[in-house]
């Protein structure tokens, strides 16, 4: 399921339809951005305005929340060059950089992964990734949003068999079973249970654009399926997606 809006009022009532609202209450969410890096042209990453609007939201009705991402110990600094800094201090709000927490490991299909232990301290857990298709790179959103989720140092390898600008080489060997393996494996560990999508994003046929609408939904397979189908039919359709179908379906 997913509901769809243009405006703020929408969002907020949407927010509400499809449950966060009466979630939030009283409860601590982790929020899942994309921001391992400051936005540089043809990179988008998570709209800091929806991240403010989903933010404000939170706190109106009662919860409070955490922001996670994997940002080499920088996840603070990328937040407040981005223009977040007035929340971080008026809110106080938990940063974690998933280069710098423990982690538990989880088995998926004999490929072992590392997940956060503190995912699992909080009973709302929301994703909120940036869109995009870039050149030589699979498509990237919902679903392909975990790979930030790990921290590096436990996917690296001894030889020299991906090339160096790759942050997490082991999951690169099978790349596509390895993005609906690290799914699945946070989906056992610690569910996310909504995902939203808005902003801007970058198609490698067209360049960047601004999503028309915002969605926000809880189910990550139809919303990124639905998103390529709409923004992004004229790139390859990632294999991934494919693999995830026919898991879920059996």
């Amino acid at each position: 399921m997913f509901l769809i809006n243009n405006n703020e009022k929408d969002l907020f009532m949407n927010f509400e339809k499809i449950g966060l609202r009466k979630d939030i209450e009283n409860s601590n969410v982790l929020i899942k951005i994309n921001l391992s890096g400051i936005y540089g042209k043809n990179h988008p990453r998570t709209d800091i305005s929806l991240l403010k609007k989903l933010v404000s939201f939170i706190y109106q009705n009662g919860g409070t929340c955490s922001i996670a991402e994997g940002a080499n110990g920088r996840l603070v600094e990328n937040l407040v060059f981005s223009g977040f800094d007035d929340f971080l201090d008026y809110y106080n709000i938990k940063v974690i950089d998933i280069e710098q927490v423990e982690c538990d490991e989880v088995l998926i299909h004999r490929e072992c992964h590392y997940i956060p232990k503190c995912f699992q301290e909080y009973s709302v857990r929301i994703g909120l990734p940036a869109a995009s298709k870039r050149e030589e790179m699979l498509y990237s959103n919902n679903i392909k949003l975990f790979f930030g989720a790990v921290p590096k140092n436990k996917y690296q390898l001894d030889y020299n068999k991906v090339s160096n600008g790759v942050p997490r080489p082991k999951l690169h060997i099978n790349l596509n079973s390895s993005i609906v393996n690290l799914f699945l494996a946070i989906n056992n560990y610690s569910p996310f249970k909504y995902y939203i999508n808005g902003g801007l994003s970058y198609n490698e046929k067209i360049g960047e654009f601004t999503l028309a609408e915002t969605y926000i939904g809880d189910n990550a397979l139809e919303l990124d399926n639905y998103l390529f189908q709409t923004y992004f039919n004229n790139c390859e359709y990632p294999e991934y997606l494919n693999i995830l179908k026919i898991i879920i379906n059996n």
